[in-house]
């Protein structure tokens, strides 16, 4: 997937702001001002409120404050890069220089948790931060973006293709939980990476045991078989193992009536 499926160079800006709320002020008027939104008042009060139910510093100096809201009718983002780090609060407790702020409507949810994956894990490469925390323009920032969701988008493929085999049964569960196990394979990269934080810790049992056991236990058993249990469907084939998906089952995810999973590969599969 391309990078402008998201946002445009003009929507990455740099910030001289030294704190969360004037942050995310200075985010919500850049996209008021490129004509984004038309109530930047109304927005920046709903990000506020979504952020006071929960700080969304994943770590890393990464944050994704977000609002979701049915008087959008697409994902909208803006990326605000700050001149120096910011206390968040975040889940490893390290300062925010990088913060991804979207307003979205439910149906675009499994999108929004794509690019925030996407995202999350090119801040998570400190080479990768060490060219972003230089001087470059907004207009080289996002061609360095462009190229690693590329990069990030081809990396999600496996190099040898397993046999087909009978799917695993996950009838039942209901869709929203594709959204908590993507949520939840977030946390546990920055456990991979080496915070084992106790509010970490915490999170990440507090999000499983929000997860119906089944769809927990096959998450957990493809976790330890790819680096990604996760694949997009796109122009009917699984972005894992590059495979075709019959068009009777891509009408089937199309309905989103529960969690579908790729017949030959195994990972759970995500329709934009």
């Amino acid at each position: 997937m391309e990078l402008d499926e998201f946002f445009d160079r003009k929507q990455i800006i740099k910030l001289k702001v030294k704190e969360k709320q004037l942050v995310i002020k200075e985010l919500v008027d850049r996209l008021n001002d490129l004509g984004r939104i038309n109530n930047k008042e109304r927005y920046y009060a709903q990000v506020i409120h979504r952020e006071s139910l929960e700080n969304t510093g994943i770590g890393n100096g990464f944050a994704i404050p977000h609002a979701r809201t049915e008087s959008v009718s697409d994902l909208i983002s803006v990326l605000g890069i700050l001149e120096k780090p910011i206390d968040y609060q975040s889940i490893d407790d390290k300062p925010v220089r990088y913060v991804l702020l979207s307003i979205f409507p439910t149906e675009m949810s499994t999108k929004y948790l794509y690019l925030i994956g996407m995202m999350a894990r090119i801040f998570s490469d400190r080479q990768k931060r060490k060219i972003m925390d230089g001087e470059p323009t907004p207009a080289k920032i996002y061609s360095f973006l462009k190229k690693e969701a590329k990069a990030y988008y081809e990396s999600i493929s496996v190099k040898d293709r397993p046999k087909a085999g009978k799917p695993e049964n996950l009838s039942g569960v209901p869709s929203s939980d594709l959204d908590l196990l993507i949520r939840l394979d977030s946390l546990y990269k920055v456990l991979d990476e080496g915070n084992k934080s106790d509010s970490l810790v915490k999170k990440i049992d507090s999000m499983k045991k929000l997860i119906d056991n089944r769809s927990l236990t096959y998450y957990e058993r493809m976790r330890k078989k790819r680096d990604n249990p996760f694949a997009i469907v796109e122009k009917n084939s699984c972005s894992g193992c590059h495979m075709e998906i019959p068009p009777f089952y891509v009408e089937q995810i199309k309905e989103r009536k529960g969690i579908s999973l790729c017949t030959h590969c195994g990972r759970f599969l995500i329709l934009l």
